[in-house]
């Protein structure tokens, strides 16, 4: 969404930043260890999912940032994009332990509560951040 939107690399490197934050918070809560996300499975799937046009993901999310909804950009992919079924599931998990993940929840706000692209963006940009980091 943000490629579509025009942001630049700089937007790009903190919304990574961010989503990995997110995953390593949610893992801990499960129990996970969060270092397993330095790896290919954390960073490496992240990085691609997030830079590559041909991630059914990243086709999804510009699609989106790009004013689709997601009924139309499902159609025109063709096929699984299994980001938006998994978001589905991880914001429920984690409004269920209380795990605190404003970018999945933008998203899923964006995706399935019809909520306005740039108002997501705001509330992002305002709102209280807790750590860019959450290795210990």
């Amino acid at each position: 969404m943000a490629c579509a939107l025009g942001t630049g690399n700089n937007t790009h490197a903190m919304i990574l930043t961010r989503a990995l934050a997110e995953m390593g918070r949610f893992a801990n809560k499960l129990g996970a260890n969060a270092m397993t996300f330095l790896g290919l499975a954390g960073v490496g799937d992240l990085i691609l999912t997030c830079s590559s046009d041909l991630s059914r993901n990243y086709r999804v999310g510009f699609a989106l940032g790009s004013g689709k909804t997601l009924q139309q950009t499902l159609e025109e992919v063709g096929q699984v994009a299994e980001g938006v079924n998994t978001l589905q599931i991880v914001k429920k998990k984690a409004d269920e332990l209380g795990v605190y993940m404003p970018l999945a929840s933008g998203l899923y706000a964006i995706l399935f509560e019809g909520q306005d692209i740039g108002r997501v963006v705001q509330s992002l940009m305002t709102g209280a951040m807790a750590s860019d980091v959450e290795f210990q």
